[in-house]
């Protein structure tokens, strides 16, 4: 054994051997240790998006109506019951956050830049160092989305003990596993090397003697062996190996010069390669860069035309409520006039008096269902449902409608009862509302002596047609295909925002998967929307 140890042939076969398999090892420890890890950080992952989802769930409504109170005590109460958890993120798109740990809370109008940078459209994790708890934890958000919009996020941090324990298992594991694979592959390695080192020791021996320039050194001691055969073999080669050694000499020059050559043109295609390959590699980084980018910015600009188009349409809400009080008001003024009258006059009876009140208590309970009808028209619906489309279109009218008597607009209606679609019936109802609130517009705008507007709905097909149309003289050709497009209009500056079209247009063919379109008809311009109706099976299930 002491032999074998102290020859070279042996050594490296045995290094070799043992090196190979020991790295071999190590490789698949170290994969093992990653699957591990990201099985660990998987589970955790897995736990954090169902505990989000909860909390999501039961706080829908707390953020909906800004019920700050009950989602503190609610996500207070929630991580004293679940010691995995160590705090709760609340951030709302308006930046304003709850930060609340088992023992407090906290409300700031900001957040560290490590959280918010994990505030994406979908889900993130990992593990980092929170500088609220001061310690590493297992950091998940998850983002809110009602209705297509989004509310803000939910961070989840996660105490990392028991990760800790896992990992420090694991090692432990892997570090015997490896102890005791590294001991085999030794004993593996000097086996082999043995058996591989043996023949070529012993041939080593016998032609030691031989230099490489003394081609005429024989073999003197023949064996009867497959040895002794390659020992005659050897000194017949060394026989012929003078003869052939010039030949072979400028043989290999020209070998030699070709060689260099083709490593010359191979040096130079892996150079061009490595060229071309850092050039693809440049574009593709900045192509997903761009792409990132246009994706954040539609985000945010489609955020701010929703943000736009409420604004816009409370606006017209208010506008709306004054028309519709501006009767009852009248009629309370007279009340309370006629009610003076008959003090001063000594003739305040009982009776009048009651009358007088019981109207006056008619005229407020009026007043203040017309609220009610205007705040419930803007409660966005959470979830598609089945709707009458005359429902929402005479609910539209409805709210507009003292408008339309304030300016002596007329209106015509043609509707046809019973025609159910699925969606959100409060957003098609702003949507319809936008159409007629533009009608109204280009009907004062433009002075039409006798205004009119023309209100149908009829089935064709399995579609739900509704058509609205003025008579205000159409829209110019050029125009007409840009009416849906945001922040386009044609009002003069300061009376229109140019956005109440193209979101009627995302309500219906995007959110609803309907069809708007604007074209002119003889008195006018004519808005049609198409509606894909609901199968009488499916109403009846």
């Amino acid at each position: 054994m002491f032999s074998l140890r102290n020859n070279r042939i042996f050594k490296k076969i045995f290094r070799l051997l043992f090196v190979g398999i020991t790295f071999t090892t190590i490789i698949f420890a170290f994969v093992g240790i990653s699957l591990q890890k990201e099985a660990i950080i998987e589970l955790l992952h897995s736990e954090a998006k169902s505990l989000a989802q909860s909390i999501t769930f039961v706080s829908s409504n707390a953020l909906i109506t800004d019920d700050n109170s009950y989602l503190v005590e609610f996500n207070n109460e929630y991580i004293k019951n679940n010691d995995k958890i160590k705090n709760v993120i609340i951030a709302k798109t308006d930046s304003s956050y709850f930060n609340i740990k088992k023992d407090s809370w906290t409300f700031d109008k900001s957040i560290n830049e490590e959280f918010s940078f994990m505030q994406q459209d979908e889900e993130v994790y990992k593990i980092i160092y929170s500088p609220i708890l001061k310690e590493e934890v297992f950091h998940y958000t998850y983002p809110i989305y009602f209705s297509g919009i989004s509310w803000g996020w939910i961070h989840l941090s996660f105490d990392l003990s028991e990760y800790n324990q896992k990992i420090d298992s694991m090692y432990k594991q892997f570090f015997f596993l490896l102890m005791g694979f590294m001991l085999l592959s030794y004993v593996i390695s000097y086996y082999i090397a043995k058996v591989f080192a043996d023949p070529i020791i012993d041939l080593n021996e016998r032609v030691s003697s031989i230099t490489l320039d003394n081609l005429n050194v024989k073999v003197e001691d023949i064996r009867d062996d497959e040895i002794g055969e390659l020992s005659m073999a050897f000194n017949k080669m060394t026989k012929h190996l003078d003869e052939s050694q010039k030949k072979l000499k400028l043989s290999n020059e020209n070998l030699e010069k070709r060689v260099q050559q083709r490593t010359s043109q191979l040096e130079k295609a892996y150079k061009d390669l490595r060229g071309k390959s850092y050039e693809l590699e440049e574009l593709n980084i900045n192509l997903d860069n761009k792409v990132k980018q246009e994706i954040d910015k539609r985000r945010k600009q489609e955020q701010m035309l929703l943000h736009q188009s409420r604004l816009a349409a409370m606006g017209e809400m208010v506008g709306n409520i004054a028309h519709q009080w501006r009767q009852p008001l009248n009629a309370l003024s007279i009340i309370i006039q006629n009610i003076d009258l008959s003090y001063r006059m000594n003739k305040l009876s009982d009776e009048f008096m009651k009358k007088s009140v019981d109207e006056s208590l008619d005229l407020t309970t009026m007043m203040s269902k017309t609220i009610d009808d205007f705040r419930n028209f803007f409660i966005p619906n959470k979830k598609k449902e089945e709707f009458y489309l005359s429902k929402s279109l005479n609910s539209s009218l409805e709210l507009i409608g003292s408008t339309f008597k304030n300016y002596n607009i007329v209106v015509h209606k043609n509707i046809e009862e019973g025609l159910k679609a699925e969606g959100f019936p409060n957003e098609f109802a702003q949507a319809l509302l936008n159409v007629l609130s533009n009608a109204k517009d280009a009907l004062i705008e433009k002075q039409i002596q006798k205004p009119e507007v023309y209100v149908s709905l009829e089935k064709k097909d399995n579609v739900g047609k509704i058509s609205i149309s003025d008579n205000a003289g159409g829209i110019d050709k050029e125009v007409l295909p840009k009416v849906f497009d945001p922040y386009f209009t044609t009002k003069e500056q300061g009376k229109g925002t140019g956005i109440g079209l193209y979101m009627s247009k995302m309500i219906i063919e995007q959110n609803m998967s309907g069809k708007i379109y604007a074209k002119n008809v003889e008195s006018g311009v004519e808005f049609v929307i198409e509606m894909p109706l609901e199968t009488v099976e499916k109403i009846e299930a």
